[in-house]
């Protein structure tokens, strides 16, 4: 056959896609360029779940291969999958409005799809997936003459793609010292396996998702220079005309700058250590649908430098500094933070001052928005492929739907459920921080899984959180206080002292007329406390200004004879509610 159907081309496609689907813990581990953070079948895994899930079989094999590249474009994820999304692109673009599919026209496709996977990307790298697909479009047109039928044609390409990504260890450094191909390039030779299995109809039917081969150790060296940026960040845009080239407007942010242009969508890529001012700049050329950030150092230090077997995770609601993040290698859920149509990530790609003014411009009191159970759930299948148990500590479940979306995750993972642990906290901000940092302490002594839960549980029947507030103005656009209520209180100085119930509920804890009055009665409820059941840990947040968290705890310590375990800034969902100027002590309890 010197033709194929567009109906066995879109099912061959989705069957490489599947292939590399299979792959995923494979491409993983091998996967050491152009960062060693293991997440590369992870990326490539979502952008081709994306496809099979999405796509559809159209009415011509342009239309079906638009909903591909459509599809590839919503699911990509990081360099690999984006380069993979804007391949599908150059597939569709090239492709002609016909029912059948000649070798020529497919060549043709081959070919464009090279060529915008190579203009996605600011610079271009060899002995990666690039140059697979130069490998395969060389191989479809130098054989085309002496080849005629479709699937010998591909099956030739196929065994010059193998050739080739076997070379990639040899054109870059990094593969060569940790004795790997590329793994972009190993993904495009498994999507070009199962194309071709896909046309001799053996057909991937089951849900399997390892690879039969063999994961080879790896050494990996030169970390510093391969860390130079920490987080991949990636943003998908609603099409304008006036929209830039994004990889100019975004150069001077970091490296790795890969731009995606669908039909209506556009998914840029880029190593940068501000998410923030990328997501600003941004903002002002198109909607922007959705945002990823990835920590790179916390991905390489889990995979390669990882200290426990059990990891922690937990909502970005959970207000710990980042160091302890970082040297406790805790995962945290970022939640989203809605302001007007405009979607951000609390404390990564929006502060707590850009967030006051975002408001301020637009009218309009921000509200949260938690993770979807689908996110969670990549969560949990990559933390898995690394540790024996996962125990998640969630923001109140009467504040937040978060800690059902952990648990609907949990459940659909039916043979792991087991280490999977979801606790409702009951808290949030630096009280919730405080049970993660305390849970942290407990995996350095070794204490078991099961103990651990159940000291967290006593703990949070120990703890409490007393915010301080300066203005009661979020509290009215909020709606927790009414407006007219709100009026009276400002006219009269209230200063209510903020708190939670057993259940989460929030509530106030002491009303005073004046802030150093509100202070008086938190340091006097505290000292009060010391001295009956005693103070256990404490710890203090603040929202938006360091020197108040900072006279704050060193106020605390002089009146408890002892300072905080720790002072940091709340997350972006907190300083909504609290308002500028809030400040905030969480404590646990030796005593119920």
């Amino acid at each position: 056959m010197d033709t194929i159907t567009h109906e066995t081309l879109y099912q061959s496609l989705l069957n490489g896609a599947k292939e590399v689907m299979h792959n995923r813990m494979f491409l993983n581990k091998i996967n050491v360029f152009p960062v060693a953070d293991g997440d590369t079948g992870s990326n490539l895994f979502s952008t081709m779940q994306s496809i099979v899930f999405h796509a559809e079989l159209k009415e011509d094999a342009k239309s079906t291969l638009e909903s591909i590249a459509d599809s590839a474009i919503i699911g990509a994820r990081g360099n690999s999958g984006l380069i993979f999304a804007q391949y599908f692109q150059g597939l569709s673009e090239a492709m002609k409005n016909d029912t059948d599919v000649t070798k020529e026209a497919f060549i043709a496709a081959s070919k464009a799809g090279m060529d915008y996977a190579y203009q996605a990307i600011e610079e271009p790298v060899e002995g990666t997936m690039l140059t697979i697909m130069k490998a395969f479009h060389d191989a479809l047109h130098q054989a085309s003459q002496q080849i005629s039928a479709f699937d010998a044609l591909i099956e030739n390409a196929l065994a010059q793609v193998d050739i080739a990504v076997d070379h990639t260890t040899d054109q870059l450094k990094i593969l060569k010292q940790s004795a790997v191909v590329d793994s972009g390039a190993k993904g495009f030779a498994y999507f070009v396996k199962g194309f071709l299995d896909g046309l001799k109809g053996k057909m991937i039917v089951d849900d399997g998702l390892t690879s039969e081969e063999v994961l080879p150790a790896i050494e990996h060296e030169h970390e510093d220079a391969s860390l130079q940026y920490r987080y991949c960040t990636e943003a998908l845009i609603e099409k304008t005309a006036n929209l830039p080239d994004l990889k100019k407007l975004l150069h001077d942010l970091g490296d790795s700058i890969v731009q995606v242009n669908g039909k209506q969508k556009v998914r840029v890529h880029v190593h940068t250590n501000d998410p923030s001012e990328m997501f600003e700049r941004l903002n002002q050329y198109g909607k922007i649908l959705e945002q990823k950030v990835d920590d790179m150092v916390g991905q390489y230090n889990r995979i390669h430098n990882r200290k426990y077997q059990t990891v922690i995770v937990t909502d970005s609601i959970a207000d710990l500094p980042q160091d302890i993040i970082d040297d406790e290698q805790v995962h945290m859920v970022n939640l989203s933070i809605l302001v007007g149509d405009e979607s951000y990530l609390d404390k990564l790609t929006v502060t707590n001052e850009r967030l006051f003014e975002l408001a301020k411009a637009k009218k309009t009191h921000p509200t949260s928005s938690q993770p979807t159970v689908k996110s969670i759930e990549n969560t949990y299948r990559y933390l898995l492929s690394y540790y024996d148990d996962i125990i998640v500590f969630t923001v109140a479940s009467a504040l937040s739907g978060t800690y059902n979306a952990f648990m609907k995750a949990r459940n659909s993972f039916t043979h792991e459920q087991h280490r999977i642990h979801v606790i409702d906290t009951k808290q949030n901000s630096v009280a919730e921080g405080l049970l993660v940092w305390e849970a942290v302490q407990q995996l350095k002594n070794k204490t078991p899984v099961e103990q651990l839960i159940l000291n967290a549980k006593r703990s949070i029947k120990q703890s409490k959180i007393l915010v301080k507030i300066n203005t009661l103005d979020n509290m009215i656009a909020s709606g927790r206080l009414s407006v007219r209520a709100g009026a009276l209180a400002k006219k009269v100085g209230l200063r209510p002292i903020i708190t939670l119930d057993e259940q989460g509920e929030g509530g106030i804890f002491k009303i005073a007329f004046h802030p150093d009055k509100a202070l008086k009665k938190i340091l006097k409820h505290l000292k009060k406390l010391d001295e009956t059941k005693g103070l256990k840990h404490y710890a203090v947040t603040y929202v938006d200004d360091p020197s108040l968290g900072e006279a704050f705890a060193d106020t605390l310590t002089k009146t408890l004879g002892k300072p905080p375990v720790y002072t940091t800034k709340s997350s972006g969902v907190i300083a909504m509610g609290a308002g500028v100027g809030a400040v905030a002590v969480s404590y646990i309890t030796n005593e119920e």
